[in-house]
């Protein structure tokens, strides 16, 4: 017993599920005809290879190969039973033929209602004819008119397709697929006739003439082109550097042809994933096609390649940034986002790109190797807004502090001490960050005392503590700091005031389970006329408003969110302000 095959289901199963477009048919038969032509070169016949598309009038076309044609057994085995390939057989050898799953033909059935063949076999004379229809019929008969040696397969237009049998559409179709083929490939109707593919592909082209091809036929002025090459996957390509930044998480496509023949103009597996500043035009022999021939089996093989083209692309930014390093830093500050992540990747890079990253710092946008030459110890923050927390401050005290608040520069920055040991890298502790500015004499912390304990009193229900110091610039009133655990905190009893009960017991649980309770910052600083005042103050009304409205200002300045009753704080105390500053002002009639 044999299993039945229901051939308008498997026509069905390919044009709506495996291949993505019905106009796969022309590479299927552009395939057929470059194999055929294979096998009889191997057979060590001297003629000059051609496949020709010919478009009729009646909405036929007709391709045809100078091929090794096929004898009536042959026909029988490879046209008459699905899934028979005449290349199966030398699969696994080194072969130059490009199908392999014997199917490629049942795509005609898209867009044609019957598919005729007639071929004359190189290694017998007759002439045959072979005529297939979807319902799974065919026949076979010897012409009595030889035909040339080789293979025409004529399709005539099935409704709803007739845009496949147009010229434009056709040569599209035939340049998509066919442009790097190694046998020249030609369209004709009536008395045009021109070639469609080019001798030479930009994988085979030195630098110059690949940047030059880039540029006339994919319309972009790259930076670079990268020679690609992998051995094991009998693999060669062109990595261009794309001439613009781009996003992280912008979609890669990549042109990949197998022997020649385009399998996907969107391959996005391919490199790895910091790669992401190339565009590449890829060509290989080696690796395996999934069924629909329109991407890689993920192999061992496939993962192996994937990484010797990373190592390909590594290798020669190295070697650039000898031969041309104008380019390699104009390449750097285009890309700068995939470098970071290519150096966080790779040692050898990171000691070959850190001098040139460039890193926002609190005195600005700086290159690595201008930071090291100011200073070997470093403050990298390990969010953006712990930086922005103490940036304005810390230039102000003349201190170095590095925002690693940005994909890969924490990590880059805290791996600097393993080039250099002299360097000290250290994380950002915004709370204690205090610690750097000037100490007020033990006189002067005894004059203001009973504000500090007045201000403690008056923010421990914003977990905050105060402290005072001698810091710049001199018109900040003071600074609030935080970090992580206390914003959790905040989060944590806000949510718990607006969540129902049993929500709030379990927030409530989470908030004491913590061993101890963490508290922000609230610096004074001494230095500012207006807070020295306020902090001497014997009025003690007045050091409850300064203390209310300098933390809110502070809370506003570092941009943090204020909770309702740090709102209600803020505009109770703006409002006693207002008010004071009127009654001294006086009233005027109306």
């Amino acid at each position: 017993m044999n299993f039945q095959v229901n051939l308008q289901g498997m026509i069905e199963l390919l044009s709506k599920h495996l291949y993505s477009s019905p106009g796969v048919f022309i590479r299927e038969l552009l395939q057929n005809g470059v194999d055929a032509i294979t096998a009889r070169k191997r057979l060590g016949h001297r003629f000059d290879a051609r496949v020709t598309v010919e478009i009729y009038g009646s909405r036929t076309i007709a391709v045809h190969d100078n091929g090794i044609g096929l004898s009536e057994s042959e026909i029988q085995l490879f046209l008459a039973q699905i899934g028979s390939t005449s290349k199966r057989d030398e699969m696994d050898s080194a072969d130059d033929y490009i199908g392999q799953f014997g199917v490629g033909l049942l795509s005609c059935f898209v867009v044609s209602g019957e598919i005729v063949v007639i071929t004359r076999s190189a290694l017998e004379g007759d002439t045959l004819e072979w005529r297939g229809r979807p319902d799974g019929t065919y026949t076979i008969r010897k012409l009595e008119k030889d035909a040339p040696i080789g293979t025409t397969v004529f399709l005539t237009c099935k409704e709803g397709y007739e845009d496949y049998y147009e010229w434009d559409r056709v040569m599209e179709l035939m340049s998509h697929y066919g442009q790097f083929l190694p046998v020249p490939i030609h369209l004709s109707e009536g008395k045009t006739d021109i070639r469609i593919n080019e001798e030479t592909p930009p994988w085979s082209m030195n630098s110059s003439d690949a940047l030059t091809y880039g540029e006339d036929h994919l319309y972009q002025t790259f930076l670079d082109a990268i020679p690609l090459k992998s051995v094991i996957g009998e693999l060669e390509g062109v990595a261009y550097i794309l001439p613009y930044a781009v996003s992280l998480q912008a979609e890669k496509k990549h042109k990949v042809y197998m022997k020649r023949m385009l399998l996907s103009d969107q391959v996005n597996n391919m490199l790895p994933d910091w790669a992401f500043f190339v565009t590449c035009i890829m060509n290989t022999n080696g690796l395996r096609p999934t069924a629909s021939r329109e991407s890689f089996m993920e192999n061992e093989l496939f993962h192996t390649v994937k990484d010797e083209i990373g190592e390909n692309i590594k290798q020669h930014m190295i070697q650039l940034s000898e031969s041309n390093p104008v380019l390699f830093g104009k390449i750097i500050v285009i890309h700068s986002a995939s470098i970071k992540a290519m150096a966080a990747e790779d040692d050898e890079l990171y000691r070959l790109f850190i001098p040139f990253l460039s890193f926002e710092t609190s005195f600005g946008m700086m290159k690595m190797s201008e930071i090291l030459e100011q200073n070997k110890r470093i403050v990298v923050s390990s969010t953006l807004d712990e930086f922005r927390q103490v940036a304005r401050v810390a230039k102000a005290q003349n201190v170095m502090v590095i925002n690693g608040g940005y994909v890969h520069d924490f990590e880059l920055v805290r791996k600097l001490p393993a080039l250099d040991e002299d360097i000290e890298a250290l994380v950002l502790d915004p709370i204690n960050f205090s610690n750097v500015f000037q100490s007020i004499t033990p006189a002067e912390h005894k004059s203001i005392l009973s504000f500090l304990e007045l201000s403690d009193q008056l923010l421990a229900p914003f977990q905050c503590r105060s402290v005072v110091k001698r810091f710049e610039p001199v018109d900040l009133a003071a600074l609030y700091n935080t970090n992580d655990e206390v914003n959790f905190l905040r989060m944590a009893e806000q949510t718990k005031d607006e969540a129902n009960d049993l929500f709030a017991n379990i927030v409530d649980v989470v908030i004491h389970e913590l061993y101890e309770v963490p508290y922000a910052t609230i610096c004074y600083n001494f230095n500012n006329p207006l807070m020295q005042r306020a902090m001497t103050c014997q009025n003690a009304d007045m050091q409850k408003l300064s203390i209310e409205t300098v933390y809110t200002q502070a809370l506003l300045l570092g941009q943090y969110p204020l909770g309702p009753e740090e709102l209600k704080l803020m505009n109770k105390s703006f409002m006693q302000v207002l008010e004071i500053g009127l009654s001294q002002a006086g009233d005027r009639e109306l």
